[in-house]
């Protein structure tokens, strides 16, 4: 025979199970990265917020991303564009954690054979275009 506290004990532990489930979304919504990049890439600062770097970073955009991303951040074929909500969203480090990790299964090569302060210019320009797109708004 099954007791009362076992039904009751049971019950509660249903409705545990069940609320930890529908929250669950919710919880993983509040911690969302930019293509999982981790908390700590999200924390880096861009040492490199200037013009001088928008302009540096535009020519090797040029130079090492166009060619996928397209020349107006457009995407061309599977590679993204880079003017729209994800990017534009991310932080400057998980950019930078991004162009520097890669993810080849997707086409997107590691770029981490290029110097630090041309991989934050590539994000300095990325920011600058998200900021000139906002200001024409």
């Amino acid at each position: 025979m099954i007791s009362r506290a076992h039904i009751f004990f049971t019950s509660v532990a249903l409705v545990s199970v069940g609320a930890a489930l529908w929250l669950a979304p919710c919880a993983a919504a509040q911690n969302s990265s930019f293509r999982n990049a981790p908390a700590s890439a999200a924390e880096m600062k861009n040492p490199y917020k200037s013009a001088s770097s928008a302009a540096a970073g535009k020519k090797l955009y040029a130079l090492n991303c166009a060619q996928c991303h397209g020349s107006n951040l457009q995407g061309i074929g599977p590679a993204p564009a880079l003017d729209r909500a994800p990017v534009q969203h991310a932080k400057p480090g998980e950019l930078f954690w991004f162009i520097t990790k890669g993810k080849l299964e997707s086409g997107m090569p590691s770029w981490a054979n290029l110097p630090q302060q041309e991989r934050w210019q590539i994000v300095t320009f990325l920011e600058s275009q998200d900021n000139a797109k906002a200001a024409a708004k």
